[in-house]
């Protein structure tokens, strides 16, 4: 790739990640650093004074658990955006160019996304964008009728509810049939190496190598430590936002002393968070594929990439081709 090439793409993605971060951390110093300078001394006697039979506690021991919460993953989020910013400085544009070129037409492009899946992206993205968009005007007051914003919260809220329901019944249904069948669930499922040591390892070494190059951390399958968290982080977010936003559209946010407000709130800034700073910036944003990775409009991902970005996915991929070229040759 010329340098003269290059150099656009990668004052894009330097511009653009220098924005998003700013916003998430923005974010992050209103709903949690201050909210955390506010209660000052008060935060050693919420930790102090436990009372497990009073909502007003767990609302206030919540609160601070969420602000600690919210500044470690910006922290670590940042940190991860920004290494790999760096660690791919030099490679700017790198898919983007090959994606037109004639190498590429002839590269094989393995399905990574299913048309399932791209619609159940494009749901949960605009369903997010509306329920974060209306969430923060109410919360800042900054509508023209407060009701009409709140109508839109909950009813985008509660569809992408419904998808997250509808995913985990999907996998789960298929999960205990293949189990009867006597399959390898953590085979089948790449998404469960979130539950296991080598996630964990990966993902620190993963932030250590943007300042080591000493470190590598161990080759990825299909999804990659950051993809990992997502995937699992719906769920997470889908209970600690979703269980509280139903009830609080039943009884009002006043229902049990503001504990489900405190929730559903301080999950809705670090789910904004990790959107804007993480998603964005390490997905999209990053130089070797600025402005956007089209993975999730095409589905398809060429075997090179594939190759260097995720080895043990293409090393099975390989595999299951070579076994199907061998049942052909009985077969025949």
């Amino acid at each position: 790739m010329s340098e003269k090439s290059s150099i656009p793409r990668l004052v894009g993605s330097i511009i653009s990640t220098a924005i998003v971060v700013s916003l998430g951390w923005l974010l992050v110093y209103h709903y949690a650093i201050k909210s955390l300078i506010a209660r000052g001394a008060g935060i050693t006697e919420i930790l102090l004074s436990v009372n497990l039979s009073s909502a007003a506690w767990w609302r206030d021991f919540i609160a601070v658990a969420f602000d600690v919460l919210i500044l470690i993953i910006a922290f670590f989020g940042t940190w991860w955006v920004l290494g790999h910013l760096a660690l791919e400085a030099a490679e700017a544009g790198k898919w983007r160019k090959y994606y037109k070129s004639a190498e590429a037409k002839d590269d094989v492009w393995v399905e990574r996304l299913s048309l399932w899946q791209r619609i159940q992206h494009i749901w949960i993205m605009l369903t997010f964008i509306a329920c974060a968009y209306t969430g923060l005007a109410l919360n800042l007051k900054l509508y023209t009728t407060r009701a009409d914003f709140l109508v839109i919260h909950v009813y985008s809220g509660f569809a992408m509810g419904v998808l997250v329901i509808i995913h985990f019944l999907q996998y789960l249904i298929d999960a205990i049939l293949s189990k009867a069948a006597g399959q390898s669930l953590r085979r089948k499922y790449p998404m469960l190496e979130f539950y296991s040591l080598r996630f964990v390892r990966n993902f620190f070494k993963a932030l250590v190598r943007t300042i080591s190059s000493k470190v590598k951390p161990d080759p990825y399958g299909k999804y990659d430590p950051e993809q990992l968290f997502e995937y699992w982080g719906v769920y997470w977010g889908m209970v600690v936002l979703g269980i509280p936003g139903v009830i609080m559209a039943l009884y009002g946010p006043n229902v049990l002393e503001g504990l489900l407000w405190v929730m559903h709130t301080k999950e809705a800034i670090l789910a904004i968070m990790f959107i804007l700073v993480v998603h964005m910036g390490y997905t999209h944003l990053r130089p070797k594929v600025f402005p956007m990775d089209s993975t999730y409009l095409s589905g398809k991902m060429p075997m090179k990439r594939i190759k260097e970005e995720h080895p043990l996915w293409a090393e099975e991929l390989l595999r299951r081709g070579k076994n199907k070229e061998k049942a052909l040759a009985v077969i025949r």
